[in-house]
């Protein structure tokens, strides 16, 4: 099975279909049956799109590892959040209407998909690039403020400290 990295943007139509970008078809390829799930029902904003197998795997590693009294629980969480779909000829696929406010999309809307090895996160292209926005604003907040405790060229090769 391919194993694709990377990004690429789509759109949901008006009948709540979206295409699997062509670069990433091959993750699927040869797949009678696909799911689409939340993960582990969490409050994350995305969906993700795998083959049966991959959704298995993790469905039998968080079975084994939850508590024997939790287990029933565990099954539940895991799969009263997913459904099995379909691709048709031109790749595309239904996203249930459930999904939709939850992941934030919107009929006629832009899609971004993020390829993983085996699945596929589904974002609203909105919510992405508002995420995205947010980490690039943290990630400038850290690496650049100065640290009041070093003196300007303390503690650097070469350089001399002030006194």
């Amino acid at each position: 099975m391919a194993r694709p990295r990377g990004n690429a943007e789509g759109t949901l139509d008006s009948k709540g279909r979206a295409t699997v970008p062509t670069k990433f078809r091959p993750i699927f390829e040869g797949q009678e049956i696909l799911v689409l799930w939340e993960p582990q029902g969490s409050a994350q904003p995305f969906l993700m799109l795998s083959t049966q197998a991959y959704f298995d795997e993790i469905t039998d590693r968080e079975y084994a590892l939850a508590e024997k009294h939790d287990r029933e629980e565990v099954l539940h969480d895991i799969l009263g959040c997913m459904d099995e779909i379909e691709l048709d000829s031109a790749a595309r696929f239904v996203i249930p209407d459930k999904y939709c406010t939850k992941a934030g999309y919107r009929r006629g809307g832009k899609l971004f998909f993020l390829a993983n090895r085996d699945y596929m996160e589904i974002w609203s292209l909105e919510v992405w690039q508002e995420r995205k926005a947010a980490r690039e604003r943290m990630r400038s907040m850290v690496d650049h403020t100065p640290d009041p405790a070093r003196k300007q060229g303390a503690g650097e090769p070469g350089t001399e400290a002030e006194s």
